[in-house]
């Protein structure tokens, strides 16, 4: 299929960012990291008490703003757009599980509450219709933790799909995890995304680290579109960008 998407799978509005400096830096990383990329996407991730992505996304509009939001195409879904660029900006529910890992529910609204049973959170995000992402942090696959993560990975199947996130807060030095590894071997996707954190400025990573999907999304049906590409093996998945030098993350953490 021709075309390309560049998907930064991982990105927070908070309410210290500029809205427009997030969407502008998206652009222009796309534009460095991807001069081919047709559709530029975010996948934005609602945090509990967050109800939708329209809501979240007025709520950071300055007066004069340079960006404009479109009414939704469909629940979920937004485009943000400047008169020269645009970006579809799809809604992902992002949950901490009371194991203490990290899931996210790709393509949802759904309110699923913080701590419950990592098992449960993935049943209540597939039964909303989410296709859930297990999401790499830093000390959350390790010791314990692990185990945990380990029978995740190994439970999935092409009909309980489950997809891996990997964001630029995995230092650059740190080679690929063995739960990752083992991950791709079992078949699992490895989506990548910029994880801004809720401070001012940091609205400044987006991009920095994203997905090339090759495909497009139509103008109808853009998530469906999107969520196919995601699972299609057939379809390449490649990271753009790279993730934080270790100083780089440690001062971001601080």
């Amino acid at each position: 299929m021709a075309g390309m998407i560049f998907l930064d799978a991982h990105v927070h509005l908070y309410p210290r960012y500029d809205r427009d400096l997030l969407f502008d830096t998206l652009v222009a990383r796309a534009g460095r990291l991807a001069p081919r990329a047709g559709q530029i996407a975010l996948l934005m991730m609602l945090r509990e008490g967050q109800r939708t992505l329209a809501e979240v996304l007025r709520a950071a509009e300055r007066p004069r703003a340079r960006w404009q939001v479109r009414d939704e195409t469909a629940p979920g879904v937004c485009v943000a757009t400047c008169g020269t660029a645009s970006i579809h900006l799809f809604a992902a529910r992002q949950v901490a599980v009371r194991e203490r890992i990290e899931l996210l529910g790709l393509f949802t609204e759904a309110g699923i509450p913080d701590g419950l049973a990592a098992a449960e959170t993935l049943e209540r995000l597939r039964g909303a219709g989410a296709l859930p992402v297990l999401a790499w942090g830093l000390g959350k696959w390790l010791f314990q933790r692990a185990r945990v993560v380990r029978r995740l990975i190994e439970a999935a199947t092409p009909e309980q799909p489950l997809l891996i996130g990997d964001t630029a807060l995995r230092p650059a030095f740190w080679g690929e995890p063995r739960l990752m590894a083992l991950a791709r071997r079992r078949g699992l996707r490895v989506i990548h995304g910029s994880d801004p954190l809720p401070r001012a400025g940091d609205e400044r990573v987006a991009g920095s680290y994203a997905s090339l999907v090759e495909g497009v999304c139509s103008a109808q049906q853009p998530a469906a579109d999107l969520r196919r590409l995601l699972l299609d093996p057939a379809v390449p998945l490649r990271a753009a960008g790279r993730r934080a030098g270790c100083l780089a993350t440690l001062a971001r953490l601080r």
